[in-house]
Parts: structure tokens; sequence; C-alpha cells
């Protein structure tokens, strides 16, 4: 942004003794230019004020030296909240296990054009004996939410707004992640060998949100409300399902023995 001011030469020693106001706009770039006053008017303690920006065009305004500031400080306030991000990135998790070489883990976080920000994977995790029986029917929770779907969100730089996974036994890393976390539902079975984890858990809240079935953990019920309000518009601007089957084919690519199955 270019801020240009020009000042009326009655105004110059206010506007001197104001400047310092401006210490905080050391982003911005500005020129500062003095002109006498025209004809007899008196323009004695006004400044003319054209704010410059990429596609904007200019405003003029006149006002007292001090509520110009003022309203140059606003300007500025409304710029960065124009200039925030507004776009969400939403995080995907994907557990897949292969009867031969165990449980496989993928987390593929994108923005809202669908564009890829951070894709993570992990190698395959066969459990020992030992824990399929301590563990039991929650050894899919354990695997696929506390150490796969943990690891991979622990690893990535970037913090989504809302992790969406298609395997119910995902949402156990609800427990020890703040971002809120969604089961939905993609309808699809894959044909490549990689199988989609049960749960052994049977309760869950159940609602529809973002245009899908979806399913939290019932102990973080408030998760429902987030997700219906995620997008201001109310329906998401991506398919939501897509990236799920990015994340399954870069798993087959990243591990090529499962492809044989």
């Amino acid at each position: 942004m270019r801020l240009i001011i020009v000042v009326h030469k009655g105004a110059r020693r206010a506007f001197d003794l104001a400047i310092v106001n401006f210490a905080e706009y050391a982003d911005c770039s500005y020129c500062f230019k003095y002109r006498t006053c025209i004809g007899d008017s008196d323009h004695s303690g006004l400044v003319s004020s054209k704010l410059f920006c990429h596609q904007d065009g200019h405003l003029t305004t006149h006002r007292p030296v001090m509520e110009c500031l003022d309203s140059l400080s606003q300007f500025k306030i409304g710029m960065q909240e124009s200039t925030r991000k507004v776009t969400k990135n939403i995080g995907f998790l994907t557990v897949r296990h292969h009867d031969m070489h165990g449980f496989f883990g993928g987390y593929l976080i994108v923005n809202e054009l669908a564009r890829p920000l951070e894709f993570h994977c992990t190698l395959p995790i066969l459990p020992t004996r030992a824990q399929q029986i301590l563990y039991g029917n929650t050894l899919n929770e354990f695997v696929c939410g506390e150490q796969i779907a943990r690891a991979l969100v622990t690893k990535a730089k970037t913090i989504p707004d809302a992790l969406l996974a298609d395997s119910l036994a995902v949402l156990t890393l609800r427990h020890m992640h703040s971002v809120p976390i969604g089961f939905i539902d993609t309808l699809s079975a894959s044909d490549s060998g990689l199988n989609r984890p049960t749960s052994g858990r049977t309760e869950y809240r159940r609602f529809k949100a973002l245009g899908h079935p979806m399913a939290v953990l019932p102990e973080y019920e408030s998760d429902c409300g987030f997700f219906s309000n995620l997008f201001a518009q109310g329906k998401p601007p991506l398919d939501l399902l897509e990236p799920f089957g990015r994340i399954e084919e870069a798993l087959q690519e990243a591990h090529p023995a499962t492809k044989a199955a």
C-alpha cells in the first residue's frame, strides 16, 4: 500500500507535531507533500489525504489534522482485517489396514481451493500379539487414533481449522488434540486391498452437517455445532470426500507392496 498525504501550508506545524502518531505505520510507504492555500480560502488546520491501494482507486478526505490521523488509523485496522486469513484449512485423516502389512496412515491438509498444503504418511504398523490380546476390541482405536493419527498431526506444521476422518476409529484423537475432529462417511469401498478399520465402540453422536452424515465422540457433542457453522455460507466450497481418495492413492504409491494384494 502507498499512502500520499498532501498537507496545506497552514497545517504544516500541527501536522509535524502529530506525525509521531504514524510511527506504527512503518510497514507502509509514505510520500509527504506540502502545498500553499489556494486563493483567499483559509485551510489552516486541514489535511488532505489520498489513500491508494492496489485496485481500490483512491479516497480523498478533508478533515482536521487529528481527526484525519484517527481516520487513517482506522483505515489501517480495516486493511488488516480485510487481509487477514478468511479461508479455512481442513485436515483429512485416513487410516487403512492391510491383512499382511498392518495399518497405514495418511494426513492431507488442504485450503478451500482443495490445494494441498501438507501431506504426511506413516510406516506400516503391525500390532503385536500381546497388544491384540490386551487391547481387545479397542485395539483399532488405540492404533488408529492414539498412535497413527496423533503422530501425523503432531508432525504437521500447519494447524487446520478442522479435522475430518473417514474412519470412526480415528476419532479417539480428539482426547489428545484441541482441533475438532469429525467422522464423515465416504460411502465407498476400496478394491485396493486396504480396508477401513472398524471401531469397537458403538456410541457416537451422529448428525448431519456440511452436506454429509457425520459423527463425533459423545464427550465432544459441542463439536456438532462447530462443524455445522464451519463455513460462513454453510455449504463447503470444496468436495469433502475427494481428498480421501487422494490420500489412499498416495498411500499405495508410498507402500507398493499393498498393491499386490
